[in-house]
């Protein structure tokens, strides 16, 4: 029997509390690796053992009835739905099932009779969008739990708050790494010019961003980097497509490095003997091509190289989160990103804010910088690379920030001082810590020689320096006549 860890305790109770408050319909979200068919188990075993009908919808149905696997340890056999034979009676209490295959088998009455008796849905990999249509077959009273690590739907989708009601997420990848549930990673990366190819369907065009790929022989950067920092580690690489991917394992082949390639085509007995051959070799890479994104458990991987660019998070997050488990010898990964991925997402590790609306709240990507010694892709404000040592010397963005903290922190006095000996440059921080109006300026500035030489500094015309010398002149005149009127009404 496993035991749960605290923070997946806390996801169930969390899920039942909703439930008791009427929430039929939740999802439940943790990071990759965070162990979400462990919790959704151990829910399934709390229903089986009181009678209640449950049904597992997935997309990786090997890893759920394989032997050794989650449900089995939780002491639990499931009935299969799948392609390959029809059931004889759906009278069982644990059922689990292909997503396309229920599907097809909705078109019977016997299995829309069946689907209205489920008490309990447990849907893996809730974000994708093949589940939707089984939602409209369940009864009121079922109760849903969609397990993802990525609660997002790009804009041609279906919004999840179309089928959920509410999102449980206890536990953040920044969190797990502290706890050391997950492996800390080192990002590393070169940067491609992605500029001209299009957006098919929301994402880079496969084939454009191969032949980019193929033109300035990326392959060659991946393995003079793969040699550099991580060599006769073993690596994961996500292709842009089928070509760009043998391409690549041909070329390391080429090299003496241990590599296989695998895509949707390959015949199962050989995917089998691959990724057995891969877990079972210390050195070993893959490269796959939309097959190891998600639902692949191997946690020895040590790098994770994307050699593709992706505009979608989930794949974003799904294909390093590959790397991201724990083994007693491992405690750190390593992600090559060759297709500008972490400029464009933000850092695998930050904290996002998730919501079941497709406009999810900007989470901001933090700027970074890359380290022009060995190529770490580091946070903006970094001063000292953690890799390498190499010192980044200030920006002049970043010298003027500190000029502006120390003035904001002067007092009135001080400032008055800073004021007599200020050139313009110093005239407009001070008007920027003290939140001055830019106007504040102009008056610091007496003579028409002054202000002619701030024209010339802020570039502006000479029409510039005459508007200010009339509008003096007028506030002056405006000003004597005000005293003059004063005094005759004191007179009177």
């Amino acid at each position: 029997m496993i035991e749960l860890r605290n923070y997946q305790i806390l996801s169930v109770e969390k899920l039942r509390e909703n439930i008791l408050k009427g929430i039929k319909k939740q999802i439940l979200c943790a990071p990759t690796g965070a162990g979400k068919t462990i919790m959704f188990s151990f829910m399934c075993k709390n229903a089986f053992d009181k009678g209640k009908k449950t049904l597992i919808i997935t997309d990786r149905i090997e890893l759920l009835t394989q032997a050794g696997g989650t449900l089995e340890n939780f002491g639990l056999k499931p009935i299969e739905i799948n392609s390959k034979k029809q059931l004889k009676t759906l009278n069982g209490v644990l059922y689990v099932g292909m997503a396309q295959t229920i599907s097809r088998r909705l078109a019977l009455k016997e299995y829309q009779d069946f689907f209205k008796t489920i008490d309990l849905v447990i849907i893996d990999e809730a974000h994708k969008q093949t589940f939707n249509s089984l939602l409209e077959y369940l009864s009121e009273k079922c109760i849903v739990v969609g397990a993802t690590a990525t609660p997002f739907r790009e804009k041609n989708q279906k919004s999840l708050d179309d089928f959920y009601q509410s999102i449980v997420e206890v536990v953040k990848i920044s969190t797990l790494i502290n706890d050391g549930f997950l492996a800390k990673p080192q990002t590393f990366g070169v940067k491609i010019n992605l500029d001209g190819i299009k957006i098919t369907k929301g994402d880079y065009d496969e084939t454009q961003l191969a032949q980019r790929y193929s033109e300035i022989k990326l392959y060659d950067g991946v393995y003079e980097n793969y040699q550099r920092l991580t060599p006769n580690k073993k690596a994961i690489i996500f292709a842009t497509n089928v070509e760009s991917s043998k391409q690549i394992v041909n070329d390391f082949k080429e090299k003496g490095l241990p590599i296989e390639h695998i895509d949707g085509t390959t015949p199962t007995s050989e995917r089998k003997r691959i990724l057995k051959w891969f877990q079972n070799t210390p050195n070993a890479m893959v490269s796959n091509v939309g097959i190891l994104n998600a639902g692949f458990d191997c946690p020895d991987i040590d790098v994770v190289i994307l050699y593709r660019a992706t505009m979608s998070l989930p794949l974003f997050l799904q294909m390093v989160g590959r790397g991201s488990r724990t083994t007693k010898n491992k405690k750190t990964f390593t992600i090559l990103d060759f297709g500008n991925n972490i400029q464009r997402h933000g850092f695998w590790e930050q904290d996002r804010e998730w919501s079941l609306k497709k406009k999810r709240k900007k989470d901001g990507v933090a700027p970074v910088k890359d380290c022009p010694e060995c190529f770490a892709i580091l946070p903006a404000s970094t001063r000292t690379c953690n890799y390498c040592g190499h010192e980044f010397e200030k920006t002049e963005k970043e010298i003027e920030e500190e000029v502006i903290v120390e003035l904001q922190q002067m007092s009135y006095q001080q400032i008055k001082d800073e004021i007599k000996t200020a050139d313009f440059k110093k005239l407009e921080q001070i008007a920027k810590a003290k939140g001055y109006k830019m106007g504040w300026i102009y008056h610091q500035i007496y003579t028409q020689g002054q202000l002619e030489e701030y024209a010339k500094y802020k570039g502006y015309n000479q029409a510039w320096v005459k508007y200010q010398i009339e509008s003096r002149e007028s506030n002056q005149e405006l000003s004597l006549s005000k005293i003059r009127n004063e005094n005759r009404n004191t007179t009177t």
